[in-house]
C-alpha cells in the first residue's frame, strides 16, 4: 500500500487508543533495553554460547535503544531498523516477527 493509499484509511477511536497503548509498551521495552535489560537477561551465556558474543549483543542492543532504534524483520526474513517516532500501524507484524524471532 502507497502512502497516498495509506493516508485515505478511516481508523476507529478505539484503534488509536489501542495503538497509543502499543507505542507506550514500545516506548518502555525501548527504555529498557537502552538501561541494560537485555544485558542482564544474557548475563550467563549457555555451553554452546560465546560469552564475547552475547556481550557484543548486548552492547549492540543497547546503542540502538539509546538512539531510539527498534529492530524489525520482514517477511522475507531481512532485518531493518526504524526510530520508534516513524513507526506505524504497517509496521506492527514486522515488530512481532523480530521479537519472536529475538526470543
Amino acid at each position: 500500500m502507497h502512502d497516498d493509499e495509506r493516508a485515505e484509511v478511516r481508523v476507529p477511536r478505539d484503534f488509536e487508543d489501542a495503538w497509543a497503548r502499543y507505542i507506550i509498551a514500545e516506548q518502555r521495552a525501548l527504555v529498557a533495553r537502552a538501561e541494560g535489560i537485555l544485558a542482564s537477561a544474557l548475563a550467563k551465556a549457555l555451553p554452546e554460547e560465546s560469552r564475547e558474543e552475547l556481550d557484543k549483543i548486548a552492547q549492540e542492543g543497547q546503542r540502538l535503544a539509546k538512539e531510539g532504534l527498534v529492530e524489525l524483520l520482514d517477511e522475507e526474513g531481512a532485518i531493518y531498523y526504524k526510530h520508534i517516532d516513524e513507526l506505524d500501524t504497517w509496521d506492527v507484524a514486522d515488530r512481532l516477527r523480530a521479537d519472536t524471532a529475538r526470543s
